[in-house]
């Protein structure tokens, strides 16, 4: 597995700014240490083995079946 370096709060705000999210200064903390627990949480992912998985078309309108 690569490693990933934590998000800044620098980092937080511009996805944030691009992202039209309003975060305020006093929450800018509390979501950089959200969103780096989300990352951290999601690392292993990575390391599944995929090489083999036809990629699957997700679509939005699709309804599941009743």
């Amino acid at each position: 597995m690569r490693a990933v370096s934590d998000l800044t709060t620098a980092d937080v705000a511009a996805l944030a700014a691009a992202l039209g999210l309003p975060v305020t200064p006093d929450d800018l903390v509390e979501v950089t240490h959200r969103l780096n627990a989300l990352v951290e949480a999601l690392a292993p992912l990575a390391d599944l083995p995929l090489e083999t998985v036809e990629p699957t078309p997700a679509l939005a309108d699709e309804q599941p079946a009743s």
